[in-house]
Order: C-alpha cells, then sequence, then structure tokens
C-alpha cells in the first residue's frame, strides 16, 4: 500500500449540523490526497474524491477491483466520544481498513453507510485503505440479467450466452462524499416524519418518529427537543442501555397547515437535537393517495409528465455535484417534467432536495433490475435487496417530492415467483413506510401468459406502472382491461436514435405516446426514457459508446424534440 504525504484536515472539520450548541464534528475526506490504483496497473495515480473511475477514458471498460488509499490527521477523542467512517456511496462492494484493520465491508453503490472507528482512530496521523469492485453478479443488486424467460430455460441460470449486463455504466468508485462524524457516545441515528393533513379543516397532524443509539460501554440518559413545522417538541428523558438503541415518539397538531403542491411548494423545517448531536429536515404538507383510476394530490387529480434520467455527467460519470445536479434539473424543470420514476437506483439527496423545493413528483427505485424468477426466489438476494431498500428509504423518507416506492423494473412479474416477489417486498415497503404508494414498472403485461390481472404482478401495485415502446394507444387499452380500477402511468417511452440535434422521428414517438396517454382519462402521465443520453456496455451501444435516447445529448445540447416536450408536457399543476 502506498503512504500518501500527510494531509492535516483541520480546517476541514466543520460542525454537521447547527441546532445543538455543541453540534458533531463532521471530517471530511473529499478533495485531493488519495490515490487509486486498479489490480491492472503498476502504480497508484492521485485523484479526487468523490471520484468515479469509468469517467477516465483509459478505465472506460475497467470491471474489477481498485484500491483507494489516503492519509489524513484526526483530532483527539474527548472522553465519551465515539467517531462513525461514513459513506454516502461507494460503487458497487466496499471493503475498509482503517490503521491496517479491516473493519468493514459495505454492498450497494447508492446508498449510505457507516462503520464506528472509536477504538482504531488515533490522535493524529491515520491512514485508510477502500477495496472497490464493481463487478456485477448475477446475484448483486442491479443484477446480470438473465436475459431469457424463464419458462423456457427453468433453470436456474437460464444461458449463459444471454446474460446481460446493466443497461448503464458501472461507474465504480467511491462516488459520493466521505466523512468522519465525531459525537458523543449518544447520538441520533436518523428521523421520520409523518404529515397527514384535513383538507376540509386545514388542521394537519404531524407524527415523528426518532432513533437514538448508545455506543458506550453504560447506560445513558438523554432528552430529546427540537421544533417540527413551527411546533415545538419536548419529550421526557430517554434512557439507553449500553450498546443499544431506543425509539421516540412525538405526535402533534398544526392548524392552518400550508400545504405542499407542485404550484406551490412549501416546505416547513424540521429540527431534532440531544446534547451535543442534531438532524434537520425540511418536510411539507400533502396529501397523495388513489381514488379509483386516479391519483390525486391534495384531493387535485394528477396527469403530469417527467422523464427518466441516467445519473452520469459527461466529464465526471456518477461523481454528481450539487452543480451538476442543479444544472440538469432545472433543464428538465424547463421542460416540463415533473413527475419521474427518476431511474432505476436509489438518488443523491441533493436531487431530492430540488425535486421538494421546486414541485416535482419522485418514484425512487431500488435496483431490481431485469430479474429471472430464480433471482427473485433467491434467499440471498432478497434479503440484499431488502437492505438497500431500506437504506434508501431512510435516506429518502422525509421528502414531500417521495410519492411511492418502485420494488423493481421490468423483473419476470408473471411468474409465480414475480408475484410473491412484488407481493412481499410490498409487505416489506408498507412496514417501514405505511404513508407512501407501491409500483413498480412491468414489461410483462403484455405477456401471452397474461390472461387477466391477476396472472401479473401489478395487482399489488397502488397505481400500474408500464415499459412501452410504440404501439401507445392498443398496450394502454389492453392494460386498462387488465387493471380497470387501476390508475396506470407510463415509466418509461421513447424511442432510441437519431444521436444529431435534428430528431423527427422521436418527436413523432413522443407526440404519439402522449396524446395516446391524454386521450384516456385512467393515464395519470408518462415518464419519457430518457431526458439525456448516456454511455453503456450492454450489448446493442453504437461504436460511441453513447446511447442516444434523450432529447438532450450526453454534452446537454437540446434536440429538437426538447421544445416539442416542453409543449406537449405543459399541464395544469395540482
Amino acid at each position: 500500500m502506498n503512504r500518501l504525504s500527510r494531509i492535516a484536515l483541520a480546517a476541514l472539520v466543520v460542525p454537521a449540523l447547527s441546532l445543538a450548541s455543541h453540534a458533531a464534528e463532521r471530517i471530511s475526506l473529499d478533495g485531493p490526497g488519495w490515490t487509486f490504483k486498479t489490480t491492472l496497473a503498476e502504480k497508484a495515480e492521485p485523484v479526487t474524491v468523490p471520484h468515479s473511475w469509468p469517467a477516465d477514458e483509459k478505465y472506460r471498460r475497467y470491471i474489477g477491483h481498485a484500491l483507494y488509499e489516503r492519509d489524513f490527521d484526526a483530532p483527539t477523542l474527548k472522553p465519551g466520544q465515539i467517531a462513525r467512517l461514513h459513506f454516502d456511496a461507494v460503487y458497487d462492494v466496499a471493503q475498509v481498513w482503517l490503521n491496517g484493520q479491516h473493519i468493514g465491508t459495505h454492498e450497494g453503490g447508492y446508498t449510505p453507510f457507516e462503520f464506528d472507528i472509536t477504538k482504531l482512530l488515533k490522535p493524529g496521523v491515520n491512514h485508510i485503505s477502500i477495496e472497490v469492485d464493481n463487478t456485477p453478479t448475477l446475484t448483486s443488486i442491479p443484477a446480470l440479467a438473465a436475459g431469457v424467460p424463464s419458462i423456457d430455460h427453468p433453470g436456474p441460470y437460464g444461458t449463459a450466452n444471454r446474460i446481460t449486463i446493466v443497461g448503464w455504466m458501472p461507474y465504480g468508485g467511491i462516488v459520493r462524499p466521505a466523512s468522519i462524524v465525531i459525537t458523543d457516545a449518544v447520538y441520533l441515528r436518523n428521523m421520520k416524519i409523518d404529515t397527514k393533513p384535513n383538507l376540509k379543516t386545514g388542521i394537519a397532524t404531524i407524527h415523528l418518529r426518532a432513533w437514538l443509539h448508545n455506543a458506550g460501554s453504560s447506560a445513558a440518559t438523554t432528552t430529546v427537543q427540537g421544533e417540527i413545522a413551527t411546533l415545538p417538541v419536548h419529550l421526557k428523558p430517554t434512557r439507553l442501555a449500553a450498546n443499544a438503541d431506543a425509539e421516540v415518539t412525538w405526535t402533534g397538531t398544526l392548524r392552518n397547515a400550508h400545504l405542499w403542491s407542485l404550484r406551490d411548494p412549501f416546505l416547513y423545517t424540521a429540527e431534532l437535537s440531544i446534547p451535543n448531536d442534531d438532524l434537520t429536515a425540511n418536510i411539507g404538507v400533502r396529501e397523495i393517495r388513489v381514488e379509483g383510476t386516479e391519483l390525486k394530490l391534495n384531493g387535485h387529480t394528477v396527469h403530469l409528465y417527467g422523464a427518466n434520467r441516467v445519473g452520469e455527467d459527461p466529464k465526471e460519470g456518477l461523481r454528481e455535484s450539487d452543480a451538476i445536479l442543479e444544472r440538469d434539473l432545472s433543464d428538465m424543470l424547463a421542460d416540463n417534467m415533473r413527475m419521474m420514476r427518476i431511474a432505476h437506483y436509489p438518488q443523491p439527496p441533493y436531487l431530492l432536495d430540488f425535486a421538494d423545493k421546486h414541485g416535482m413528483l419522485i418514484i425512487p427505485e431500488a435496483g431490481n433490475w431485469n430479474f429471472s424468477s430464480w433471482q427473485m426466489a433467491d434467499p440471498g438476494v432478497r434479503e440484499r435487496f431488502k437492505k438497500q431498500m431500506k437504506e434508501m428509504m431512510e435516506q429518502d423518507w422525509n421528502h414531500p417530492s417521495v410519492v411511492a416506492w418502485s420494488v423493481g423494473n421490468e423483473y419476470e412479474s408473471y411468474t409465480p415467483q414475480g408475484r410473491d416477489w412484488t407481493r412481499d417486498m410490498r409487505a416489506y415497503t408498507l412496514s417501514l413506510d405505511p404513508t407512501r404508494l407501491i409500483t413498480f414498472a412491468s414489461r410483462y403485461t403484455g405477456d401471452p401468459a397474461v390472461k387477466t390481472g391477476a396472472d401479473e404482478a401489478s395487482q399489488y401495485s397502488d397505481f400500474v406502472s408500464i415499459n412501452t415502446y410504440g404501439g401507445y394507444a392498443k398496450r394502454f387499452d389492453h392494460v386498462h382491461q387488465l387493471y380497470p380500477n387501476k390508475p396506470i402511468f407510463v415509466t418509461e417511452f421513447g424511442k432510441m436514435g437519431e444521436p444529431g440535434l435534428h430528431d423527427p422521428e422521436r418527436i413523432k414517438d413522443i407526440t404519439d405516446a402522449v396524446t395516446a396517454m391524454k386521450e384516456r382519462p385512467w393515464m395519470i402521465g408518462g415518464s419519457l426514457w430518457t431526458w439525456n443520453d448516456y454511455r453503456s456496455l450492454i450489448k446493442g451501444t453504437p461504436a460511441n459508446g453513447i446511447r442516444s435516447w434523450g432529447v438532450v445529448n450526453i454534452d446537454r445540447e437540446r434536440r429538437d424534440s426538447w421544445k416539442a416536450v416542453q409543449k406537449l408536457f405543459e399541464t395544469e399543476l395540482p
């Protein structure tokens, strides 16, 4: 392992949050000072973290292991303090060492994780090593797709010559920020705030769940307090056993609640604290529900359109700064993109912050991408998915823009295993968050095996989501016949090709799709595939490595279809 020159981080120690008078310290590990080396390279090279190695042309097609290392300075911990090493995301499998000791492994390239490093952290110079592997497997999340119908090849693995990599780049690396968090032994793990407005009276019920952890070797007592949506929060002292968790709850009544909507995305502030630690969030008071074949936001019927966005910058890859997200989402907003299954995987927190602030409806999705029946029956795959689903939800569940959770994309939903998966993952997701709707992106409602709605897993969706390309009116009518009492949303539609800026065929395809949606009141909208062109290693990608599905190209230049979409997607905002 190559040691770096000593990097002093004292200037990077900042308060994590500002509610408590003595808030946690956060030592940023972002920026220069790291080295990076693949197993094929002769020597390490300096990089800046966050880092996404396939963004570099010489590593564009590299799939395998890489080693990240750096030295950093740490302060002397005060008696009773603990330190946690936190990562917002590392793609995909991360094995972490501190000062030569292996401290843990995490699998899942888009969700946050952390380790307690109190016993290994030294005052002064420390050394961190992270081995990162972006190799997809048949049982990872997302996984290699078996590529054949399970009814033709019952398996367990289908046929090897049809196995398919995911359709977007496996952007290996420390792709989101990393830091060390120093707190007292008792700290706040998370909070979940649910709002339930009465649309007639204007009164909203605010419900809080907060989780605390005592990492110390002796029992301790702490008091949670704060303010949520202008309401003071004062809870009785909470006793925590050593190395134990505790949950506290609170319910308040907010009169004359200012509702969050797309037309008026009003946000309240939530602040929660204990001595030397705190949490903050922006929340919205809004009601989302299904009534017959309608989706309603605050009692108003929703007919909205948007687009999927493949998360990559042409220069930075998956290392998406807030500025990159602001640039891209602002263009999507200008194109009247308001409701979308945004991508096949969990998103950076800033994307949902933007959606909250500007009035967008988002359907986050964990990485069940094109699973075959045997994959969905595999106990290890199921547990891996649940873990990453939970990590995504715990990061995103306070965002008012999140209106539904998706439990996957284009898996074999017509099989018994696909139906079982949807039923079981619906129940699991609702056990964590009963306040939101459940759906998934289906491509099998038109399969010959599906004779009635009971033959396909969309029976367990609160609204049916379908991916379809061409033949729009006929496909929409067929799905409505299967599920006449459910709203239908199009999670993917569009046309690949026409890499230049003039794309009349794409305009015609999108126009046909949106026209057919607008003619059917039970269609609640659609999410175009895609807003942007993107790189890929999947078979069928053009020689330049770019799949040209977008209304903007990979350099964010607008095609003619961007203007057409702006007009087609213009709708009255609820």
